[in-house]
């Protein structure tokens, strides 16, 4: 890795810094995923750990996946299986 200095605009740095701040990583990781995703450098796993770390947490009141599934279901796979003698 090479250290590199670079200008930024205020706005630059400041959506930047406000990355950085959200997702809990330093200014020089958001600045190289930048990067990186303008190369068509990296992963797509990369990329999913990105938009998690981007969505995480944005909707604290909704149902994990499991409660979700039974309320949209009604019952459970098995109780189904089992009222078809299965």
């Amino acid at each position: 890795m090479h250290r590199t200095q670079i200008y930024l605009t205020d706005e630059q740095r400041e959506r930047i810094a406000r990355m950085a701040d959200d997702r809990g990583v330093s200014k020089a990781e958001v600045i190289r995923g930048i990067l990186n995703r303008s190369l068509g450098i990296g992963s797509d796993a990369d990329e999913r750990v990105e938009a998690v770390m981007a969505t995480a947490g944005i909707m604290p009141g909704a149902p994990d996946w499991p409660e979700w599934q039974r309320r949209i279901r009604g019952r459970t796979a098995d109780e189904r299986l089992h009222d078809l003698g299965l």
